[in-house]
């Protein structure tokens, strides 16, 4: 039978002992994860914070680091997505693809404008040169998914593992929020979101 909890044909009890055996094998994704890069601060965990870990806490290192910059420009996008449309340089563009994916820069870009979060939601940084474009959009990022952590010995050791990143002062509710707009976002073809006028990446290097 499959791991899978919602499988066709599971009990109740094959569901429940599935859910189980998920929960677990995430427990000890992150555990090992941050035993390798914190093991001080991992040595504080305990059961219940290792289950209150988000499931991209286990997640390797390029996935991590991949959704931290996606976050990153999702927050900067009311500031930074009228920047890219005027971005003439083929190298900013290729670099904010290269760490965000094309259709995900591109879904970002085609977003209505009364989806485009507030400019004032966080502070976003100012991008000149694509050498700066992936490390400032992960900082940005990892900011925020340091904030959708509960405040105690499980973000102590996420930030020891992402120093010197400090966690944005927003809400935890509204950061975890925004971490999971980002992965729908990423699962969301540009073209159900583009509205009229809004060029595709491809298109503004052109």
């Amino acid at each position: 039978m499959s791991g899978d909890p919602q499988a066709a044909g599971a009990t109740p009890g094959q569901r429940a002992a599935a859910c189980a055996r998920q929960r677990r094998c995430l427990r000890a994704a992150v555990a090992e994860r941050l035993m390798a890069h914190a093991p001080a601060a991992a040595a504080e965990l305990d059961w219940d914070a290792l289950d209150a870990a988000p499931a991209w806490l286990a997640w390797p290192e390029a996935q991590a680091t991949a959704l931290q910059c996606r976050v990153g420009a999702l927050i900067c996008a009311p500031i930074c997505a009228p920047t890219i449309r005027l971005w003439i340089d083929a190298p900013r563009l290729a670099a904010a693809a290269r760490v965000v994916g094309t259709e995900y820069l591109q879904a970002l870009l085609a977003l209505p404008d009364q989806q485009v979060l507030p400019r004032d939601l966080a502070d976003c940084p100012r991008i000149d040169c694509p050498e700066q474009v992936a490390a400032l959009l992960r900082a940005a990022g990892a900011a925020v998914m340091l904030a959708a952590l509960p405040v105690g010995p499980l973000r102590r050791a996420v930030s020891s593992t992402l120093a010197p990143i400090t966690a944005s002062p927003m809400a935890g509710a509204l950061a975890e929020s925004l971490v999971a707009r980002a992965q729908r976002l990423a699962l969301q073809p540009a073209a159900a979101v583009r509205h009229a006028g809004a060029p595709a990446a491809s298109e503004v290097a052109a």
